[in-house]
């Protein structure tokens, strides 16, 4: 059966089912939020020592970015450790963590941002490529994610205000003449809510959004179906959203791409999955995408799905070609 958002909606048949095994779905439901929330939330932060491994965890570091490199079997040829400058960003008293490295002779600038559980530093995988073609480049903590505020993750969704930030730093500090915002996963979700958003969106150029979610909503019943539960989603995952958003406090129903798709159509957006990605399905992207060009009096978005790579794995398994027509994306959206 073919996949879509569709499936993972109520219908008639899934209300009537809900409605008379009402108990059943409950308390089913509760209990796989309580598991399903520890894995959602709990993740390392900060370098620990881990006795069950007999080794350290190492997030958050430069280490754990050559790590990552390793991990994917990419070219190790990388940023100088030396080259990389902290920066701790001011939001009303909050703390943004973030690293930079500069480039001789430009103003041009790529922001790069993170899936959910990872950090700054493994962001600079995916701004390496833009770095080497002149680009500087800034990576930063999304909310709840290594020292950035924040205490439970609402998968991006809180990070608007830190993008804004963080733009608004680069144009006035920096005197930014192109900014371009490239995410994986969680990233490209939040990459694509700021596109519609932000209240300083004319800002920035262009986004890669590289194998994004379209609505958490969606995304926490697919995932549980898929992968987690192993159920129905409809079976187990009854009031999720309003039990997430009481712990986030804040809304995540307003977390739905596909609602306003139209605030962002004057924003270049190249959309990326692999179709065997089983972690956030592939037609996620491809209904944003569809829906961004309704309202694009000349096509300016792109999307990308090749048939290979799981989740975030493109930029590693199809290096050349990522390289390629991410870059090619922004110099054609510079002009």
């Amino acid at each position: 059966m073919n996949q879509n958002s569709k499936n993972y909606k109520y219908n008639l048949k899934t209300i009537l089912y809900t409605i008379f095994n009402f108990i059943k779905v409950k308390k089913a439901s509760n209990a796989n939020f309580k598991a399903y929330k520890d894995f959602c939330l709990n993740y390392p932060r900060v370098s620990d020592y881990s006795k069950a491994l007999d080794e350290p965890i190492i997030v958050n570091s430069y280490e754990a970015h050559i790590k990552d490199l390793k991990w994917k079997e990419m070219s190790l040829t990388t940023f100088d450790k030396k080259d990389i400058k902290t920066l701790n960003l001011n939001l009303s008293g909050k703390n943004i963590s973030c690293i930079y490295i500069t480039n001789p002779n430009s103003n041009k600038w790529v922001v790069g941002m993170h899936g959910w559980t990872e950090d700054k530093y493994l962001a600079l995988r995916l701004v390496f490529h833009y770095w080497q073609v002149g680009y500087n480049v800034l990576t930063f903590d999304s909310y709840a994610h290594g020292d950035t505020y924040g205490d439970n993750t609402d998968i991006g969704l809180s990070s608007l205000p830190i993008v804004e930030k963080v733009v608004d730093y680069i144009k006035v500090e920096f005197k930014a003449s192109h900014i371009g915002l490239i995410g994986n996963s969680m990233g490209a979700s939040s990459a694509v809510l700021y596109a519609q958003k932000a209240n300083n969106k004319e800002m920035i150029n262009w986004i890669v959004a590289d194998c994004g979610f379209n609505d958490i909503k969606l995304q926490y019943r697919y995932y549980n179906q898929q992968n987690f539960a192993k159920q129905d989603w409809y079976k187990v995952c009854f009031a999720f959203i309003k039990k997430f958003s009481k712990i986030t406090k804040s809304n995540q129903n307003k977390f739905n791409l596909m609602k306003k798709m139209k605030l962002a159509k004057e924003i270049p957006i190249f959309f990326i999955h692999s179709k065997k990605d089983t972690f956030v399905p592939c037609f996620m992207s491809e209904e944003m995408f569809v829906e961004k060009v309704i309202y694009e009096k000349k096509i300016i978005s792109e999307l990308w799905t090749p048939n290979s790579s799981g989740h975030v794995w493109i930029i590693a398994d199809l290096n050349k070609d990522y390289v390629e027509k991410t870059i090619a994306f922004a110099n054609k959206n510079e002009k």
